[in-house]
């Protein structure tokens, strides 16, 4: 081979390993090296090239994955972690506490009387009757409604007579004929208002006795509190129950002597039920109309058809059974039995009853029950019965520390508390009475706020006293303030009667620690606002203020009162 030639190859060949080199550069800053690739280029010591180290790595602006302007990430492993860490914690509780006491658990109800049983029993057999004489009450309201709506209708027919026979007949329609007890003739429409506050009292007489007896014989009559806890919990859901009943009544009565829809009057507050935009409202001052939102003082609700509201919603639902007809003893027992405290003519139905989710639902409240009866024997006693002495002393070291050796035990108790009653009760309950909407509960866990978390952890009670109290204030033009301050004041109220009277120690506790929470709802929204619905930090204001201190204090409180009580008796 000449010189030439081989200067030519040469030349060729510092060529091609360039465009090799240049290639190989570009690919391994785009693709990571495959181990294909590596394999195949260590088989073949022919086809070998030269590694660059000049390839870059950093090709983007990308923040740490625990950084809040990170994409979500899953933190499964720490969850994981948590929950050894947690596991492996009781397991040295659980060692401790038996070398401590031993084994503590006796027979549930053993210690109670034979005779609180009775009394509990027969105050539970007792509470049905007030469903009856609300049904009877609504039947005889019924037929008074059905006479009204037949002489309105028969008015209307004769509003083409003369003249002379207008001035014969008053403005307001018929007259009651004769006098009694020297009262003024009434017209039918004031006979009408007259027969709906009647039925009213006659509803309000029979739901302050559904709580009345009860709170009696819980305080003075059966000893055990639990149980005096259990009839007062009963009552008190009787007590909602049968207020919506006579409420919602109350208003398709009305309807339906004036021969209106019922949901045309309701229609306007779907959107305020379902918590999507209020509707705003025509206020006039000073002669100038505005539009402005229900907290006003004066307001006119606009009127809203119920095609408009259905379309809104993607279609509200409508009432399968209309009045008079859903006052019958099968609709009022469905209700009382439903797991809802809002009264309806007729509910969303499921139409399958499957076993395997009934029997799963009814295994978990027995296995659930067991674990809070344990733990509450085995654990929270000992800690309340060791934390008499601290407060005595005043020993604010030793009470803190056991406020948080109580809280560990207590939110494991309430959580139990919580998926016993809200989820496997609840839906089992649902099965059973094919009842179709079962959102007992949303995600209160998240709750970045006390405020949210009052509203998302029990949907019936929330439900309840947002249609029959807070709407019915902003629409007669109270503020949503104080509508907020009277809804927190009655479940103070209720909660004292809950707990006080059982306890027959009517302190003030539950209602200063359930009033209080509107000041903590004050204090948490402003970090909702600040942080966002997601904001971590409010989350954990939370936990600590509901739930690690706020419920274990509360029950040192009332176990050394209790303590003491039962010494100097």
């Amino acid at each position: 081979m000449s010189q030439g030639d081989a200067i030519t190859s040469t030349t060729h060949s510092d060529s091609n390993d360039k465009r090799h080199d240049s290639s190989t550069t570009n690919i391994l800053a785009e693709v990571p090296p495959q181990s294909e690739d590596v394999k195949s280029s260590t088989s073949s010591k022919k086809k070998r090239s030269t590694y660059r180290h000049t390839f870059p790595v950093h090709t983007k602006a990308l923040p740490s994955p625990l950084s809040k302007e990170a994409p979500p990430e899953s933190y499964r492993g720490f969850v994981n972690l948590g929950m050894l860490l947690l596991f492996g914690n009781n397991i040295r509780l659980i060692i401790e506490n038996y070398q401590k006491y031993g084994f503590l658990i006796s027979i549930p109800g053993s210690n109670v009387s034979k005779q609180d049983w009775i009394l509990a029993a027969l105050t539970h057999a007792i509470l049905p009757l007030h469903v009856v004489v609300a049904y009877q009450l609504e039947q005889w309201a019924s037929r008074k409604a059905k006479g009204f709506r037949k002489r309105l209708a028969d008015q209307k027919e004769n509003s083409n007579i003369s003249d002379d026979d207008k001035k014969a007949v008053p403005a307001g329609g018929d007259k009651v004929h004769g006098k009694r007890g020297g009262k003024k003739n009434l017209t039918l429409e004031e006979q009408i208002k007259e027969n709906r506050k009647t039925v009213g009292w006659l509803h309000f007489a029979n739901v302050s006795l559904i709580l009345g007896w009860p709170s009696f014989m819980s305080y003075f009559v059966i000893y055990h509190p639990f149980l005096a806890m259990g009839c007062l919990m009963t009552s008190l859901i009787l007590f909602l129950k049968m207020v919506s009943f006579a409420l919602v009544n109350q208003d398709l009565r009305y309807a339906f002597i004036h021969d209106t829809p019922a949901t045309e009057q309701s229609s306007p507050h779907l959107t305020k039920v379902h918590n999507d935009t209020i509707t705003t409202t025509n206020t006039t001052s000073d002669g100038a109309t505005t539009t402005t939102t229900l907290t006003t003082t004066t307001t006119v609700v606009k009127t809203v058809t119920v095609k408009k509201e259905a379309e809104k919603h993607g279609g509200a639902y409508q009432y399968e059974v209309h009045y008079p007809q859903n006052i019958t003893p099968g609709n009022i027992g469905y209700f009382y039995l439903a797991p809802t405290l809002c009264y309806q003519p007729s509910y969303p139905r499921s139409t399958v009853f499957r076993p395997s989710f009934f029997f799963k639902r009814v295994l978990e409240i027995i296995t659930c029950l067991g674990m809070m009866y344990f733990l509450i024997e085995q654990y929270a006693t000992p800690t309340l019965q060791n934390s008499v002495r601290a407060f005595d002393e005043l020993a604010f070291g030793r009470l803190l520390e056991r406020v948080l050796k109580l809280s560990t035990t207590s939110v494991i108790i309430w959580l139990l508390m919580f998926y016993t009653f809200f989820h496997a009760f609840f839906n089992a309950l649902a099965e059973v009475l094919y009842f179709g909407d079962r959102r007992f509960y949303l995600s209160w866990w998240n709750a970045t706020s006390v405020g949210m978390y009052w509203k998302t952890w029990n949907s019936p009670v929330y439900t309840f006293f947002k249609r029959h109290v807070y709407l019915p204030m902003i629409t007669s033009g109270h503020s949503a303030l104080t509508a907020s301050v009277t809804i927190f004041t009655i479940s103070a109220i209720l909660h004292e009667v809950l707990i006080g009277i059982p306890t027959k120690m009517i302190y003030g506790y539950a209602f200063a620690g359930m009033f209080f929470q509107i000041p903590l709802i004050a204090l948490t929204a402003p970090l909702e606002k600040w942080r966002g619905t997601g904001s971590g930090l409010g989350n954990m204001i939370f936990w600590v203020s509901f739930t690690i201190l706020g419920q274990p204090a509360c029950a040192l409180l009332y176990y050394y009162h209790w303590t003491k009580r039962s010494m100097n008796a």
